[in-house]
């Protein structure tokens, strides 16, 4: 659950630190107190968009943090340790910042975090039904998530997603591979024609470069021996070569070693290095001799060079290249070789997935048709209790062909609601007001809520259009919803506020010609003083603060705190 949310530079808000507990907990305050800047506050950390223009005026950043106790075997588990995060302690702490220069960041136990995985977090830790949510109850898309829920089916949904998913790629592929069926026999010559062609050239990794490098030295012979004769002259042919000299320098030692030895002793180094002259030698000569290439030699060298040039304006520039093009044509070829065979190979698999889609899709709509008709009494009794004493309420499903399955299913649904006797089911969006639409959803959260796994619902505004008897109705469901779970409420209802296990006051003042927001939990004389304010308005009276007395004094009666 949430156990605090932390704010700072959001809006109008400079710093506050907003402290919760489990069950029903509600924030009151007076219009445009700020409020709902905390349902937004909460949104902002569960992954919605950010925007620089909510940071408050003369503020770089803003920053949202929200602490949770979270199951450590839980589904908020999971998704931290997918992305290789943890826990600390059975406690996440969400933190966003928004800037103005554009470098918005979100953080999940000081790691860096994407605001994807921010959603999916959100998803699992809080659920915010505020007008926003109201309005999205007409969409058909909505409705179906509801049934679904309704129906505990969202794990077959997702079968069925995944099964029309893969039954449209066979599909395609299918038809891709009749579609090349036409051009088949072209493009089998065209690939023997390549295939042929890049055999015949016999290509060799490394030839290329070969080539040029014998084209280079024949090109060059004249230069080439040239040089090499003079290098095996000065070493060997002329009376002062190299070699000669070093002749003469160890005879004259050896003669100068008769005398005393030690004279003679650099002629063993002499020797050595006539040895490695005569190596050099050799391969000055084996250099001349191989430079003497038969004739026609640089011709072929041309001719091959170019054919390769050819060959690589074609299928790629270098050899490795050009023979991976061979493989590839090779492989096509294969496969267009045995057409029929995989043809029938992908029809037998688009037909398996035809018929698992088939029949998951039909199980799914039994379990919706079979949900439907445990939840519609349900949710009348809920609307009745509401105030709305005369309503009717079905969910009409509409079931399309086998053949017209889509990733949703077989079917349609539409929320439908008669709200006087006598009076024909319509949708929702012709029959409901604002205020009827907020009593249908928390009609609907009431049914859902034993099943719902969402630790924390917040309800913005759900008191709209109600009061009386049924405001008293509302703050029995919020509370009987808040049993085993966290409820967040922003309530204008003195009855709602006093049902509550925990109450927040906000309030908005200015000093030093700033506006500022502060929210606190209020207690004792405190709480009657504000729920006295809701009753009463601006000037609270003693008939007020005993009425509220009253409410709370019936809250602690029935043993809720």
């Amino acid at each position: 659950m949430l156990r605090e949310l932390r704010i700072r530079n959001f809006a109008v808000i400079e710093s506050v630190t907003v402290a919760l507990a489990s069950g029903l907990n509600v924030l009151t305050g007076e219009t445009g107190a700020g409020k709902s800047m905390l349902i937004d506050a909460i949104l902002l950390v569960r992954g919605a968009r950010a925007q620089a223009d909510v940071i408050r005026t003369d503020a770089e950043t803003a920053t949202v943090e929200a602490v949770f106790d979270v199951e450590p075997r839980g589904p908020v588990a999971a998704a931290l340790e997918e992305a290789g995060l943890g826990l600390e302690d059975g406690q996440l702490v969400l933190r966003r910042e928004v800037s103005r220069a554009g470098r918005h960041r979100a953080f999940a136990n000081d790691s860096p975090v994407t605001v994807g995985l921010l959603e999916r977090l959100g998803d699992h830790l809080v659920e915010v039904h505020g007008q926003h949510e109201h309005q999205r109850l007409l969409e058909p898309a909505r409705q179906l998530e509801l049934l679904d829920r309704f129906a505990d089916a969202e794990e077959l949904r997702e079968r069925v997603a995944g099964l029309h998913a893969k039954h449209r790629e066979a599909r395609a592929a299918l038809e891709r591979t009749r579609t090349a069926e036409r051009d088949r026999a072209q493009r089998e010559d065209l690939l023997r024609f390549q295939l042929s062609e890049l055999d015949a050239a016999r290509l060799r990794p490394g030839e290329e470069e070969e080539l040029r490098a014998e084209r280079r030295r024949l090109q060059h012979a004249g230069k080439l021996q040239a040089g090499l004769a003079e290098a095996a002259a000065l070493l060997d042919a002329e009376r002062d070569s190299a070699l000669a000299r070093i002749d003469r320098a160890a005879r004259a030692l050896q003669d100068l070693g008769r005398i005393d030895p030690a004279y003679a002793a650099p002629v063993e180094a002499l020797e050595g290095g006539r040895a490695q002259l005569e190596d050099a030698l050799a391969a000055v000569r084996a250099l001349r001799d191989a430079v003497e290439a038969e004739p026609g030699r640089l011709e072929a060298l041309d001719e091959r060079l170019d054919a390769l040039t050819r060959l690589e304006r074609k299928y790629g520039d270098t050899e490795e290249t050009m023979l991976r093009f061979r493989d590839e044509a090779a492989a096509e070829l294969d496969r267009l070789a045995r057409h029929e065979e995989l043809v029938a190979e992908q029809e037998r698999l688009l037909g398996e997935l035809g018929g698992e889609l088939a029949a998951a899709a039909t199980v799914l709509a039994e379990r919706r048709r079979a949900a439907a008709e445990r939840r519609e009494p349900q949710i009348e009794r809920e609307l009745r209790a509401l105030g709305m004493e005369r309503a009717a309420f079905r969910i009409g499903l509409e079931r399309a062909p086998l053949e017209e399955v889509s990733a949703r299913g077989l079917d349609r649904v539409e929320l439908r609601l008669s709200t006087n006797p006598g009076e024909e089911l319509r949708p929702l969006a012709r029959v409901a007001s604002g205020g009827e639409l907020s009593r249908v959803m928390l009609a609907l959260k009431a049914v859902l809520a034993k099943a719902d796994r969402v630790p924390t619902l917040v309800f913005d505004e759900v008191d709209a259009g109600i009061g009386g008897r049924v405001a008293s109705v509302v703050a029995q469901k919020l509370a009987a919803a808040a049993e085993g779970r966290q409820v967040l409420c922003v309530t204008h209802l003195a009855p709602i506020a006093a049902a509550a296990a925990h109450h927040v006051r906000v309030a908005k003042s200015v000093r030093g010609g700033r506006t500022r927001v502060s929210a606190e939990a209020v207690a004792g004389d405190e709480r009657v003083e504000e729920i006295a304010r809701m009753l009463g308005g601006e000037r609270v009276t003693d008939v007020a603060r005993g009425h509220a007395r009253e409410l709370l004094g019936a809250r602690l009666y029935n043993g809720r705190g």
